[in-house]
C-alpha cells in the first residue's frame, strides 16, 4: 500500500502551510476565501491537489481558518500505473496576534480515511514574527510538529520575505526542518510485505517557495508559487524529492 507516501503529501500544499500566512492577521470581521489548484511531482508519483479554505478575524486579536484538501495521484510501479485519489487531511487552525510583530498559531490535521489521507491527527504550534515597511515585509516564524505521517515530531524555523509594488507582490520563503521519526512500515520499496518497526533516524530537510501575487481588484488577488524541497525529511522508499506548483486565488470579505 502507498498510504504512508501518499499521506506525506499534504505538508507540500501551499495553502496547508501553518497559520496560512506570517503577517499580522486579518481586521476584526473581514476574512478571506481561498481556492487552490496545484501539481504535484516526487517521481514515481505525481498528481493534482485542490483545496479549499476560510479564514475569519472573530476578534482583532483572534483568527479561525479551515482547510479541505482533495487529491488525484498516480503512482509507477513495476505492475503498471495505479491510481489514487480521495479526500486528503482537513486543516482547523487559529491564530492569535499579541502584538502589532508578535503572533502564536496552532493547527491541527484531522486523521482521515482515504488512501491519500494519514490516519493520525497532527499537532501544530509555534510563534511568529514581522516586520513592515513601506515596500518590504519581513516574517520570521518558529514551530514545533508532532505526529504527522513522516516525522513522530520535528522543530522547524524559516523566513519570507514580500517586496510590495502596486498590485503586485513578489515573495520568497525559506524554511528549515530538524527532525526524527520513528518507521512502522514497510521501507524495502513499494511492495509493503515487511516493516521496518523500530528504526530511527534523522529527518532533516530544507523547504523553499517562490512566488508572485497579482491584485486584480480590492477583493481579488491571484497567486502563482512554486514549492522546492532537499533533504531526507522529504524522500521516503525511492521517491524524488517533491516539487509543487500551485495558483491560487484569494477573495477578501
Amino acid at each position: 500500500m502507498f498510504k504512508k507516501l501518499f499521506a506525506g503529501i499534504a505538508l507540500f500544499a501551499t495553502l496547508s502551510q501553518a497559520a496560512w500566512d506570517n503577517v499580522p492577521i486579518l481586521k476584526k470581521g473581514s476574512g478571506q476565501v481561498a481556492a487552490e489548484i496545484e501539481y504535484l511531482s516526487m517521481d514515481p508519483i505525481s498528481g493534482i491537489a485542490l483545496g479549499a479554505g476560510v479564514r475569519y478575524s472573530a476578534l482583532n486579536w483572534l483568527e479561525l481558518s479551515a482547510i479541505l484538501p482533495y487529491g488525484f495521484f498516480s503512482a509507477d510501479t513495476k505492475e503498471g500505473s495505479q491510481d489514487f485519489s480521495g479526500l486528503m487531511n482537513m486543516q482547523l487552525g487559529v491564530r492569535f496576534q499579541i502584538t502589532q510583530g508578535f503572533g502564536l498559531y496552532a493547527d491541527a490535521l484531522l486523521p482521515g480515511n482515504s488512501d491519500v489521507a494519514d490516519d493520525q491527527l497532527s499537532i501544530n504550534f509555534g510563534l511568529q514574527h514581522s516586520n513592515l515597511f513601506t515596500s518590504i515585509t519581513w516574517a520570521k516564524y518558529l514551530g514545533y510538529m508532532l505526529g504527522d505521517a513522516w516525522s513522530n515530531q520535528y522543530l522547524y524555523f524559516g523566513t519570507e520575505l514580500q517586496f510590495l509594488f502596486d498590485h503586485f507582490v513578489i515573495y520568497g520563503d525559506l524554511k528549515i526542518i530538524m527532525g526524527q521519526e520513528s518507521d512502522h512500515y514497510s521501507c524495502s520499496g513499494y511492495s509493503y510485505t515487511y516493516h521496518c518497526e523500530g528504526e530511527t533516524g534523522g529527518q532533516n530537510g530544507i523547504s523553499i517557495n517562490l512566488g508572485f501575487k497579482l491584485d486584480l481588484s480590492e477583493q481579488f488577488t491571484l497567486d502563482f508559487g512554486v514549492n522546492l524541497n532537499s533533504g531526507d525529511r522529504f524522500t521516503r522508499s525511492g521517491t524524488d524529492e517533491p516539487t509543487a506548483f500551485s495558483v491560487t486565488g484569494f477573495y477578501n470579505f
